[in-house]
């Protein structure tokens, strides 16, 4: 089946108005921060809430959408999501705060699963291309969250953020009066009679194939996959977070710069995302992901040991690195788990993703114990480690070997 770019394009617009929210969140907490007198380890445990509400509810969503037809939930995550963070700049406390943030997570966290699933559908057989141009939509909303966030601010000061109301609502409309095209592609649907939400789904394993499935082989995989997306998730979420304080409170440029520096990190992982997905299709999921493991070990110690304008060039290549994998991870899960493909997204964009927020919360303690640039010298460690566990992935050949072996046994 021919890749099906419309569809592509606008699940990756929704992508895009559901993750903006994510992205405006570090840069609203730069301007809640003298509100509220937020410490460093408060903006990291606030970024965790959000992260938290969406890593460990959306492999639900995932599980629930993978058994029943939830397509509406679309259309509805991506207006949660805005709703939350449109209330973010009417919170009265921090301990209000955080139940805001948990609400926008929430919508986030119900957008991904089934937005991925038609996302694969429409790929056809280029998964790992067709993934990027879904993926591509949530890196430009997280790139240009900032840049939102800085304008509305500009416009009604904290208040401002109903604009975010607005703009999801806009989406959610536009999404709900496409979900026909969106679940129900014309002439794409070989079955009038099986469920649209499960498009990527086989034949279920029988009870007996089952249990001769060796745990070591099969789950053990996938969950080396998932610790490598938290490894990568901790560097992104910590510069994210921690990019505009950074500029802000340690190199004392204005809030605009500091806007500009993030959204530039930010477009670079979009453009590694264009990248990365045709490469992976190339050369393969696994030598991509660890490729991009390998370049962030120099790219993260460089950044605060250089002067001049080598460190904004860093940070671009450091947010092209990260991201570049984004939709190769998720195609890679999605594949360890063919008949689950909606656990799977939930996984790699949920779960993996979002335990970003713990990496962030242990990098505020460094930071409020150490300084700023330490949070960068610290973030070394986690290429690191996810190096060292992609090596253990198995390619894309061994994958369909294994499911070779499962379905005949």
């Amino acid at each position: 089946m021919p890749m099906n770019k419309k569809i592509l394009t606008l699940l990756g617009f929704g992508h895009a108005m559901a993750d903006i929210n994510q992205g405006a969140l570090p840069m609203m907490l730069s301007f809640l921060m003298p509100v509220f007198a937020l410490s460093q380890l408060q903006v990291g445990m606030t970024v965790l809430a959000f992260n938290l509400a969406s890593s460990i509810i959306q492999p639900l969503f995932g599980i629930l959408t993978d058994r029943f037809r939830m397509a509406w939930l679309i259309p509805l995550g991506c207006l949660v999501a805005g709703a939350g963070m449109a209330l973010t700049g009417f919170a009265a406390n921090f301990h209000l705060l955080l139940p805001i943030v948990l609400i926008s997570g929430l919508g986030v966290a119900a957008y991904h699963p089934e937005g991925s699933k038609y996302a694969r559908l429409a790929s056809g057989e280029k998964k790992a291309s067709g993934m990027s141009l879904f993926t591509l939509g949530g890196n430009l909303g997280l790139a240009s969250g900032p840049i939102l966030a800085t304008f509305f601010f500009g416009l009604a000061g904290l208040h401002g953020s109903a604009g975010f109301l607005v703009l999801n609502t806009i989406m959610a409309v536009l999404l709900w009066t496409s979900l026909n095209r969106i679940t129900n592609p014309a002439g794409e649907t070989k079955s009038a009679g099986k469920p649209a939400d499960a498009p990527a789904a086989q034949a279920a394993p029988t009870a007996s194939t089952t249990k001769q499935i060796n745990l070591f082989r099969y789950v053990f995989p996938v969950i080396l996959l998932v610790i490598v997306v938290i490894m990568r998730s901790f560097v992104h979420f910590g510069l994210i977070t921690f990019l505009p304080q950074y500029y802000m409170h340690y190199l004392h440029h204005s809030e605009k710069y500091a806007a500009a520096i993030t959204s530039m990190y930010l477009f670079a992982g979009a453009l590694g995302t264009i990248v990365g997905g045709p490469a992976a299709d190339r050369w393969g999921l696994k030598t991509v992901i660890m490729t991009s493991m390998a370049l962030l070990i120099p790219l993260l110690y460089l950044f605060v040991h250089l002067g001049g304008i080598w460190p904004t060039v860093i940070a671009a290549l450091i947010g092209f690195a990260v991201v570049s994998t984004f939709s190769v991870t998720v195609v890679l899960g999605q594949e360890m788990l063919p008949n689950n493909v909606g656990l799977a997204s939930g996984l790699m964009l949920g779960f993996g993703i979002g335990m970003g927020g713990v990496g962030t919360t242990l990098l505020g303690w460094v930071a409020d114990h150490w300084g700023l640039p330490a949070v960068f010298e610290t973030a070394v460690l986690f290429p690191i480690i996810g190096l060292v566990l992609a090596l253990l992935l198995p390619s894309r050949q061994e994958i369909a070997r294994r499911q070779q072996i499962q379905q005949t046994a």
